[in-house]
């Protein structure tokens, strides 16, 4: 894979396992895989109405709320609690029982999901005003870099630079994702950072 440009603009629209509504796919692994057979995918839905999230058995799931006042959410096991855009992402399983409230109309949010046997996954939110330096990332298999808001941002490693405007992402395989990389910006910007790592076999 090495270096993989994604964009908001460009990305396929898929149905909800659920049917109740559809999401931008911006990536998933292996390419042309369905929602019975991936290892991991990235999206971004909308959400326009009150709702259960589909289920997932199985797979591992990360939420992060990129617009809008942010979603009630309800689950078996804990009190309701409000995620927004100001949150970290929430990570839970994804065959939880999970029932989804609007707090004030529509919001746009960001996913990350992947098959529990074989991968983990962690995302995160950055606030950039400057310059910021990741650290090699050693133990993961591909980094996805968003520019969600903001920007330009510019990702720099290997000695080149990769230009990011808001919806655009890059993916990076394991050799790029453990470069030294710094993100720079002239604009405040928000970025999210996902490490994806391959569970080893034995």
């Amino acid at each position: 894979m090495s270096i993989r440009r994604i964009d908001l603009a460009n990305a396929k629209h898929m149905p909800w396992k659920n049917g109740a509504g559809s999401t931008a796919e911006l990536a998933i692994a292996p390419p042309g895989a369905s929602l019975e057979d991936f290892a991991w995918r990235i999206s971004s839905a909308r959400v326009g109405a009150h709702g259960s999230f589909s289920s997932f058995t199985g797979l591992d799931r990360s939420l992060a709320i990129l617009s809008g006042a942010g979603l009630r959410l309800h689950t078996e096991d804990a009190a309701a609690f409000e995620l927004t855009a100001d949150s970290q992402p929430w990570e839970f399983r994804g065959e939880a029982s999970v029932y989804a409230e609007l707090v004030d109309g529509e919001v746009t949010d960001f996913n990350v999901i992947s098959r529990r046997a074989d991968w983990a996954h962690n995302l995160q939110s950055l606030d950039i005003s400057a310059n910021h330096s990741l650290a090699a990332a050693e133990q993961t298999t591909v980094l996805m870099i968003y520019c969600h808001a903001g920007g330009p941002l510019t990702c720099q490693f290997k000695g080149e630079q990769q230009l990011l405007t808001a919806g655009q992402g890059l993916l990076l395989d394991e050799a790029d994702a453990k470069q030294a990389i710094t993100l720079s910006t002239r604009m405040p910007s928000k970025v999210y950072l996902a490490h994806l790592q391959q569970r080893a076999s034995y």
